[in-house]
């Protein structure tokens, strides 16, 4: 098997995460428009209890998976990284049934006394067979993955977006006009619709792709000894991951009931509650198309290296991820800090949302550090040192949230303190762990100086192309489009020019195969 590299991998699913981000992202604003700031409220108060639910199943499991894999591929062991994967799906397959049957039996619970909102009941029953669908999936992907077949899990999350999409729109659409408690609820039917499609696609692909393997002879794995280790390596992230959940369902909570506290009606608290987390989110999360495919792939990739003791290609892989995280996040932050408005009336038309995407910019570098570093602790085995300072991170979230937003001085803008700086030190934590763990020279000059000179040099040139095309009396949508293609460019040269973005940076990053 030709295998591909750790970056040639992340570029294919960092093209697959934006296709299907840029679908989803668009599914969102038709969405927020078709049932309004309130249904996407009622829907983002459903999602945390599905991502609490599912992330038992999906945020330890598939990591453990895709590691053991790829160790046991790297040994060219293509039985036992089998084994591994039938072991886990049934083990995933047995908790996910559990879990579905305890969200069928205690959605009144969860509806009425968790969340103390009625009209959501319905959607909570809908998320039972969400929870089964999602995380037999969650293993397959892990195994692609881990065998460093990324199309085939590329593939299902495109499919799996179009089948929601379709369907909840096309529901919405020939029922319209509809209420934002049906609404909501067709948006949560329309995931197991999805899940079940790109379900298929990955089951089939994994027939095909398993009659084309020969089975080795290798040493064989005993099934007490691969539970072991999925657990060893699973408890920890999902730990980690649930934490990040139950902040995710905490604020579902605790932001509306604070705002009320604050003097906001439930209406007003719920519409708040839907721009924030359902509009302005979305769109800080961005950088997370490419550092998720840097997660992805760069987990296997340092099992594997660590495998094979190749500490200097360990070490070249932490730098290359990182160097493209902060090219990617450093002029990201400059565009939704200083042009927030203008990104906020093209999607949503709301200025409301541009006030809270400002606020929310300052966090982007952080954010997308804090991701990648998180993916780079999984990947050198220390799980649990991620789960920690992650831990240290949301509790101040939490308590800036619980102390600051239920305050009329401060309201929603308590929760963008905290939600700033946990995002702040739980990278710096990450940071310090992994420098004490792998001495790795950084390049302050290169890999910091030189984006921030890039995009402040892009920021003045969006806002002189901007302030003309405005005086000119250009439509808003194509001033937006315009500033950000020249801007963009404008970006990229400057950064060649100034020896930012190296030749030998681009051949490393468009080189297919797996260096010694």
């Amino acid at each position: 098997m030709k295998k591909t590299s750790f970056i040639y991998g992340s570029i294919i699913l960092a093209t697959v995460n934006f296709i299907v981000r840029f679908i989803g992202f668009c599914y969102k604003i038709i969405l927020s428009k078709l049932i309004g700031p309130e249904g996407i409220g009622l829907f983002q108060m459903v999602f945390p209890v599905l991502m609490l639910f599912i992330t038992i199943t999906t945020a330890g499991i598939p990591i453990a998976v895709s590691k053991l894999v790829a160790k046991q591929n790297s040994i060219h062991n293509t039985k036992g990284a089998k084994k591994v994967f039938k072991i886990a799906l049934y083990i995933t397959f047995l908790i996910a049934l559990i879990l579905s049957f305890i969200i069928l039996i205690g959605s009144d619970y969860i509806s009425l006394k968790l969340l103390k909102n009625k009209e959501i009941n319905k959607s909570i029953i809908m998320l039972a067979p969400a929870v089964l669908i999602i995380s037999i999936s969650s293993v397959f992907r892990g195994y692609f993955y881990g065998m460093k077949q990324i199309s085939p899990a590329g593939i299902a999350q495109i499919i799996e977006q179009i089948t929601r999409i379709a369907f909840v729109l096309g529901i919405i659409y020939y029922m319209y006009p509809i209420s934002s408690k049906l609404g909501a609820f067709i948006a949560v039917c329309g995931i197991s619709i999805g899940e079940i499609a790109g379900l298929i696609w990955m089951v089939l692909n994994y027939k095909l792709f398993g009659k084309n393997k020969a089975i080795s002879s290798s040493k064989p794995l005993y099934t007490i000894q691969i539970l072991s280790q999925i657990f060893y390596i699973s408890v920890p992230i999902t730990i980690s991951r649930l934490i990040n959940v139950s902040v995710q369902l905490i604020n579902a909570v605790l932001i509306p009931q604070r705002l009320i506290v604050a003097g906001y009606s439930q209406t007003e608290a719920v519409s708040i509650f839907g721009r924030v987390i359902g509009m302005s989110m979305p769109i800080i999360f961005l950088p997370c198309i490419v550092t998720s495919a840097l997660v992805i792939n760069i987990i296997p990739n340092l099992s594997e290296e660590l495998a094979l003791k190749r500490y200097k290609m360990i070490k070249s892989n932490i730098l290359l991820s990182l160097r493209i995280t902060l090219l990617i996040s450093i002029p990201l932050t400059f565009i939704y800090i200083f042009f927030s408005e203008p990104i906020a009336m093209f999607f949503y038309r709301d200025k409301i949302v541009g006030i809270y995407l400002g606020i929310l910019g300052y966090s982007t570098i952080f954010l997308s550090l804090q991701h990648i570093l998180s993916g780079i602790l999984h990947g050198l085995g220390k799980q649990i040192i991620a789960t920690i300072n992650y831990l240290i991170g949301i509790l101040i979230q939490i308590s800036s949230t619980y102390f600051l937003v239920g305050n009329p001085i401060f309201g929603i803008k308590g929760f963008f303190l905290g939600f700033i700086l946990a995002t702040i030190i739980i990278s710096l934590l990450h940071y310090i762990s992994i420098i004490r763990i792998m001495k790795i020279n950084f390049n302050t000059i290169d890999y910091i100086v030189k984006p921030i000179i890039s995009s402040v040099s892009m920021t003045a040139i969006i806002l002189i192309i901007y302030n003309y095309l405005k005086s000119l009396n250009t439509q808003n949508y194509i001033n937006f489009l315009v500033c950000l293609f020249v801007g963009g460019l404008a970006y990229f040269l400057i950064l060649t020019l100034i020896k930012g973005l190296p030749p030998s940076l681009l051949k490393k990053l468009l080189y297919n195969k797996n260096n010694p």
